[in-house]
């Protein structure tokens, strides 16, 4: 129980540092924004030049990700090598083959499709769906395709990987059974993303991120994934509006994600992920 325990505060420690660096990133460009407000109309009142500056961050809003997952990138570095851990073990010994990687790239297409679907049949609370829109994709669609592609297919995908599957998934597996550290590992990225409605999809999407990282070996694999789910939201069609057509899209996009996922569990089953010695790595004395 106390190993189990101290899996989990380990593994807490890394969304919490994203999350503290995005915040970060985000506080000091909302005093710049309102400092360059203030100095170019000085006439303004507060409210007037705190709504500017909330205009000016939300236009801003996909290159403030980018800095932060940047940052992020620099933070795990440097943590593994407080924590002595080799970067060829952390990225993981597998290899992906030309036929994996496409089989991982049909699975972020159906799953996003499905995904998409369930979100539509799902009897949620309008305000969820409005609130993702206000605080994640209308500031994302504001800054224009190429810097959504950049901060949601490129950044955000590569320090969320190394975060989630590449530390806190290592941390759990050296205290919880691989089952539990899956669902675990998962539970994580879907708490500490932003809104409700990204907590309903993200979960089963966390979880085909970390079969396909254990099946293959590589955080290679996750990352490819993530980045197909994401580049579908960039370039998506949208979705039937009769209710029997979003059903056909669910059922397609989940028979072409199960059958992505067997493909790549039969191709790789050889390859497991190693379980990490069951002791946490400490950093080197003084």
């Amino acid at each position: 129980m106390q190993n189990k325990l101290k899996a989990l505060l380990f593994a807490l420690f890394f969304p919490f540092m994203h999350l503290a660096l995005r915040a970060g990133v985000q506080t000091l460009a909302a005093w710049a924004a309102l400092a360059r407000v203030r100095a170019r109309f000085p006439e303004l009142s507060d409210e007037y030049a705190g709504n500017q500056a909330n205009l000016e961050m939300r236009t801003a809003a996909p290159w403030l990700l980018i800095a932060s997952s940047l940052l992020t990138l620099a933070a795990v570095i440097l943590l593994l090598r407080f924590l002595r851990i080799p970067p060829r073990e952390f990225a993981g010994t597998g290899r992906l083959r030309p036929v994996t990687v496409l089989t991982i790239i049909e699975i972020g297409l159906g799953l996003n499709l499905a995904l998409s679907a369930m979100t539509t049949l799902l009897p949620l609370p309008q305000s969820w769906a409005a609130e993702h829109s206000r605080g994640v994709s209308d500031p994302l669609a504001a800054a224009g395709p190429a810097a959504f592609f950049l901060c949601a297919v490129i950044a955000v995908p590569l320090a969320e990987e190394a975060v989630y599957r590449g530390l806190a998934f290592r941390f759990l597996r050296s205290g919880f059974s691989p089952v539990m550290a899956l669902l675990w590992q998962a539970v994580l990225f879907a708490a500490f993303h932003g809104t409700k409605l990204q907590m309903v999809y993200v979960f089963p999407a966390a979880v085909a991120l970390g079969l396909v990282y254990v099946w293959c070996g590589t955080l290679a694999a996750p990352l490819v994934l993530h980045m197909t789910f994401n580049a579908y939201s960039v370039f998506s069609l949208p979705l039937p509006g009769a209710v029997w057509g979003r059903c056909v899209c669910l059922l397609a996009g989940a028979a072409i994600t199960g059958f992505g996922l067997h493909g790549v569990w039969s191709r790789s089953k050889a390859k497991v992920l190693p379980v990490p010695p069951n002791r946490f790595p400490r950093p080197p004395r003084q």
